[in-house]
Parts: structure tokens; C-alpha cells; sequence
């Protein structure tokens, strides 16, 4: 999943940190798009287009290396700046953006219907992923944008559902269920509650 960038770019990862003496960063990818942090690559890191020169896995991240960046008091300045990279054509793939999601239906394993996803929440890069906002009825609740907890599947019709297997305990129980500004909590009813009567 990728959240989005400008009109031009996407947003497919944050740097986190200088590492070492020669110019290398760590990166929290957040791209899963093949070939996205290739040697070669152009990309854009912070307003500036740059090469990327090495890439590496580093401890579920990636360390990466640009042209124009030498050493570590270069890399150090490149702390915090989004890495941006060309928008690819998804629609013959399985791969969405996260931002594609909002909009979507959401559907759980079993089969009961939880919402729809209605934002995406970017969280810091040391939590490893971001949330989709899901309402439902006069509630929300959050899930983590993670493989492991969610897939787009296409209906017979074509149309398409996010499948979701959230963690144990993320829909027990109203305290799971965040009630949006202005709604009172009394309505707020969680999305595996019986109905009513």
C-alpha cells in the first residue's frame, strides 16, 4: 500500500535517520511496489530529485545512499524528508495505494460487514505502518494497514472490498469504538453488536 504525494509523485517512504560516515539514511519504506527503491532509481527526497546509489535491507527497513550525498553530515540534513517516487500504473496489479482504499467497502473473514474506509492516519515512522480510519453506523474505528491484517478482494460483480482479518480484540467491546466529533457516544454502537430487539 502507498499513500499519496502530489499530483506528480507518491509517497513511498520516510527517511528516518543518517547511518554511518558515508552518506547512507535509513528509510521506512512505504511502498511495496516492486522495484521502487532499485539502484538507479530516480526519486525525490524532500523537494530535491536524487539517484539512489545503494540500497540495502537494514532491520525491516532500508538503508539507502543518493547521489549529491557524501557523508554523514549530508545525510543527517535528509532526517525526517519524505522520499517521493513516480506513480505507477496499479490497475492490472493487486498492489493499491492506501489512499485508494478510502471509499472502500470493509468486510470481515466471517462475513459480517464493518464500515468503510474513510481516511488514512500516517503514524510515526517508528510504528512500522499507518491506520485506515473505518466508519461504521455513527462510530469509527481504527486498523492497522498492514498485509497481515488486510487484503482487496473483487466481488463477482467487480466491485471491490477490503478483507479484514484485525487483530484479537480490536472489535470487542464499545471503548474500541471512537465516536466522531460532535456525535454522542450513547449512539455509538460497535461494529459486531447484535442488533437491537
Amino acid at each position: 500500500m502507498e499513500p499519496a504525494g502530489d499530483a506528480a509523485t507518491v509517497l513511498i517512504g520516510r527517511v528516518v535517520k543518517a547511518h554511518g560516515v558515508r552518506g547512507e539514511v535509513v528509510v521506512q519504506p512505504l511502498s511495496d511496489v516492486p522495484g521502487r527503491y532499485d539502484v538507479g532509481t530516480e526519486v525525490v527526497v524532500g523537494d530535491t530529485p536524487r539517484v539512489i546509489t545503494s540500497s540495502r535491507p537494514h532491520q525491516g527497513r532500508l538503508l539507502l545512499a543518493f547521489d549529491g550525498i557524501a557523508d554523514r553530515s549530508d545525510a543527517e540534513r535528509l532526517r525526517g524528508r519524505e522520499v517521493l517516487g513516480q506513480p505507477v500504473d496499479l490497475e492490472d496489479s493487486e498492489t493499491y495505494y492506501a489512499h485508494e482504499l478510502v471509499g472502500m467497502p470493509v468486510r470481515h473473514v466471517d462475513g459480517r460487514e464493518l464500515g468503510e474506509v474513510t481516511a488514512l492516519i500516517e503514524l510515526p515512522e517508528a510504528a512500522g505502518y499507518d491506520l485506515l480510519e473505518v466508519t461504521h453506523g455513527a462510530g469509527s474505528w481504527l486498523l492497522p494497514a498492514a498485509e497481515e491484517f488486510a487484503e482487496v478482494v473483487e466481488e463477482e460483480d467487480g466491485a471491490l472490498v477490503l478483507l479484514v482479518d484485525p487483530p484479537d480484540g480490536l472489535l470487542d467491546g464499545e471503548p474500541d469504538v471512537v465516536p466522531p466529533e460532535g456525535s454522542p457516544a450513547a449512539d455509538v454502537v460497535p461494529p459486531d453488536a447484535p442488533e437491537p430487539g
